[in-house]
């Protein structure tokens, strides 16, 4: 098996819990905006809103697709306040190995369980952190090769005319004085995460 290919369908769909996961614990969207639902074989909250949808939706779709090029170094959920200035991110470091495949027998059980030990430490982190009253929005942002990114604000392959790629104002990629706070780290067989 192909190890970008792999890790794009699994970080991909990963990815799409994490943000919802986010998005419910930081209060971007009232708790009635979301359903339950189980992955990981852990509860999680789904955002139901046909916009939040299509934008996670797009957003993954452009994940999957440069995890499985091997481009993406960082996927970055920020989250905005009113003014539109970043007051949370949480970013993932994505590393893929340089071997090209996987053994067939390679069991993906301790990616699972990384994973879903990220989703719970990102629903624990509201328990040490209060939500920020002020959250409003977000947007994903990625952190590409500089060859990709112009690729992405013009390739109409990629860019999806509803939620075009631009890339971000630098005032709108860094918390003002923000506080790193690690979550989780882990290091399976489809590379390191953090």
């Amino acid at each position: 098996m192909e190890v970008c290919k792999v890790a794009a369908d699994i970080y991909s769909e990963f990815m799409e819990v994490a943000i919802n996961i986010i998005l419910y614990w930081r209060n971007v969207y009232p708790a009635g905006a979301f359903e339950k639902g189980k992955i990981y074989n852990i509860p999680v909250h789904i955002a139901v809103h046909p916009e939040v949808q299509s934008y996670i939706e797009n957003c993954i779709k452009i994940i999957h697709k440069l995890i499985e090029n091997n481009e993406v170094e960082q996927v970055v959920i920020c989250i905005f306040d009113r003014t539109l200035k970043p007051i949370e991110q949480f970013i993932f470091d994505i590393k893929i190995p340089t071997i090209h495949t996987l053994d067939e027998n390679n069991c993906f059980l301790d990616v699972e369980l990384a994973l879903r030990s990220f989703c719970l430490k990102i629903a624990t982190f509201s328990g040490i952190i209060e939500p920020d009253p002020l959250a409003f929005c977000f947007a994903v942002q990625l952190h590409t090769k500089e060859s990709t990114g112009a690729a992405l604000a013009f390739n109409e392959d990629v860019a999806d005319e509803k939620s075009p790629w631009i890339e971000a104002d630098s005032e709108h990629v860094t918390v003002k004085g923000g506080v790193i706070v690690p979550l989780r780290a882990a290091t399976t067989c489809l590379g390191k995460t953090g």
